[in-house]
């Protein structure tokens, strides 16, 4: 099957389309990765999902014959799910052969998702030398500081000296490319960390030079339970690129810099713009099968219908107001639009308060407080357009119904975004996702508080 089953649009990718059949149909290692190495790389997404699974499948043990390397990093191609399908697909051995050069990141999700009789392998398959880091890393989950660390570090005693670096310098030079080589940790004899040492700082030094006597003591340390947002204040206080994940009981489990944030960030961007879109259960894309896609977004539609309906069953009590102002039909989804909208305004900036931790979950009253004169400064604005609007088009009808209606969504929209600031808070306090929660939640109570507001106070002076 392949992933995607729509043409190809450029001649370079025809072309590299067929090179690549060639290559599976000839077993032909070599001019496949050269293929690869000699195409414009903005193209290769499009061929790979072009490849029927069997294609894909010869396509990636040949690559592994050749450059087990390049067929990891080719991964990066795929969305997870792409990803998770073509190496459960994979012979077991070439998935062990690349499984080293994989980012820790994707080696701890593949490890969590493929089936039990090969996570054994796959553990076995990763280097003597942090084996054991990356193992403790698979205890914590992908927000956190010890999910998204890397693990390729190196580690010596306490008492090791320059002429050991060197030395362990010259064993990983295989492994140059995966380490993180700007610095040396230095933990003693039962595992716990001590410090770390500027590699650079110590090359001119004799061989017998002990490193511990020269630990750099501003470099910081992270817990890794801390979220990436805790992350963040950290590495945005220190000059140091990277800085070691040590957990409570003093065993480091990696580094972590600002390449894992940045990447955690954009995924966790990602993530909330799918959320608030209401598709859940991460990516989504048109080759996932249709059941799939279906459930993730019934997981929205749903319960937003019973929320909505909540919403227009206030309609239905003032049904008598109704049928004698037909006009308010046609004025109530303007004003509960109009307030879900600046709802939603306020709503996106407690979001991002939130994300960059200059607001707290129990930061709500200062939130209302903050929100209020916006939404009474915009109410009247907004709502003095509403009136002149519906006294063009409706006044000779009835002449208060314009000013009723302003002052009606004036009410709605200081009660709009004062819960579309605070909602975001309240449910981060109960730990369920603001992202994901507050649109559906906000827009039907702005619609309720718009029919409400706008029938009520027809019914009060109109009739």
């Amino acid at each position: 099957m392949a992933l995607i089953s729509t043409p190809l649009h450029s001649a370079a990718a025809e072309k590299l389309y067929d090179q690549f059949l060639h290559c599976i149909a000839t077993n032909d290692t070599d001019r496949l990765l050269d293929s690869i190495q000699n195409t414009d790389p903005t193209v290769l997404p499009s061929v790979f999902r072009k490849l029927t699974d069997k294609e894909r499948v010869v396509t990636w043990v040949l690559l592994n014959q050749g450059a087990s390397q390049v067929a990891a990093n080719l991964l990066d191609l795929f969305t997870e799910d792409e990803q998770r399908l073509l190496v459960s697909l994979l012979p077991t051995h070439v998935i062990v052969c690349m499984f080293r050069y994989l980012r820790s990141s994707d080696r701890r999700r593949l490890i969590n998702e493929l089936p039990s009789e090969i996570k054994l392998q796959l553990k076995q398959a990763l280097p003597d030398s942090w084996r054991n880091e990356e193992n403790a890393a698979l205890f914590y989950s992908p927000d956190t500081v010890g999910g998204i660390c890397k693990s390729e570090i190196l580690k010596l005693g306490e008492d090791a000296s320059v002429a050991d670096l060197a030395n362990m310098l010259h064993t990983e030079e295989q492994d140059s490319e995966l380490l993180e080589w700007r610095y040396v940790y230095l933990h003693d004899a039962l595992g716990c960390y001590l410090g770390a040492v500027k590699i650079r700082d110590v090359l001119l030094l004799t061989y017998d030079e002990k490193l511990i006597n020269h630990l750099d003591r501003t470099i910081p340390a992270a817990l890794p339970e801390q979220d990436i947002h805790s992350l963040k204040s950290i590495l945005d206080t220190t000059l140091h690129p990277v800085i070691p994940v040590v957990s409570e009981q003093g065993f480091q489990i990696g580094v972590i810099g600002t390449t894992q944030l940045n990447k955690a960030l954009y995924d966790y961007s990602n993530q909330q713009l799918l959320e608030q879109s209401g598709v859940f259960g991460g990516e989504e894309f048109r080759n996932m099968s249709i059941l799939s896609r279906n459930l993730r977004r019934l997981a929205f539609l749903l319960p937003s219908v019973v929320l909505s309906y909540a919403a227009v069953s206030i309609i239905a009590a003032f049904e008598p107001i109704i049928e004698q102002i037909a006009v308010l039909a046609a004025v109530l989804p303007l004003v509960a639009n109009l307030s879900g909208a600046a709802g939603n305004q306020a709503v996106a900036v407690s979001i991002r308060e939130l994300t960059v931790g200059h607001i707290s979950s129990k930061d709500s009253l200062y939130v209302i407080a903050k929100e209020l004169p916006i939404g009474a400064l915009n109410g009247l604005v907004i709502g003095g357009v509403i009136t002149l609007l519906t006294l063009f088009n409706h006044g000779s009808e009835y002449i208060g119904l314009p000013l009723l209606i302003g002052a009606a969504y004036t009410v709605s929209s200081m009660l709009a975004v004062m819960i579309g600031g605070a909602l975001p808070l309240l449910l981060k306090r109960i730990n369920l996702d603001p992202a994901m929660l507050s649109s559906p939640v906000l827009t039907t109570l702005t619609d309720a508080i718009s029919f409400f507001s706008v029938l009520y106070l027809a019914q009060t002076f109109l009739l």
